[in-house]
């Protein structure tokens, strides 16, 4: 008998659900994400620096309610006009800096690195951003973004073993 009322009790224990419950935040800890987010639209007659277009503008600000109940770490930018406009906003709306990479040397896992356990919006290009996930992920499923577009951008997250799990997604935040 005693035997059996201890293996009811052990069975009991292990069906306790000891994580959390609906409604309460998962624990993040140990998990790296990254935003890897394309300048919003450049203007054409600037040369190869140019500044972002009034649409562009629009953009950069809308980024700032898409990020609104989103934890941001850090935001980071490549040393670009049309780059570091796009994540302006967002910076002066958690009260940040912008911090600039060098997008010629640095790769995704020096990123990885010095984000770790962090949660990043880092600006930058259409052939950067691709690339950067593509590294995370240690495979090549995406190819850069089209000239034109403006609305995609990839989420990625590694956890502490180097396990990753990326997406490209799309979000058109300007009125139509």
């Amino acid at each position: 008998m005693k035997k059996l009322l201890l293996l009811l009790t052990f069975l009991s224990l292990l069906s306790c659900n000891t994580g959390p419950k609906q409604g309460e935040p998962v624990d993040n800890q140990g998990i790296t994400t990254f935003y890897f987010i394309r300048h919003a639209e450049k203007r054409t007659d600037q040369g190869s620096d140019p500044e972002l277009t009034e649409e562009g503008k629009k953009r950069a600000d809308a980024w700032v309610n898409y990020f609104f109940l989103k934890n941001v770490d850090n935001i980071i930018s490549s040393d670009y006009k049309r780059t570091k406009a796009t994540a302006a906003p967002l910076a002066a709306a958690h009260d940040m800096d912008v911090e600039i990479y060098d997008v010629r040397t640095v790769k995704a896992l020096d990123l990885l690195e010095k984000y770790r356990g962090k949660t990043v919006a880092l600006f930058g290009h259409s052939n950067t951003i691709n690339e950067y996930t593509n590294q995370l992920q240690n495979d090549s499923i995406y190819n850069p973004l089209d000239d034109n577009d403006y609305d995609s951008y990839f989420y990625v997250r590694v956890s502490e073993s180097g396990k990753s799990s990326g997406v490209k997604e799309s979000m058109d935040f300007m009125e139509k």
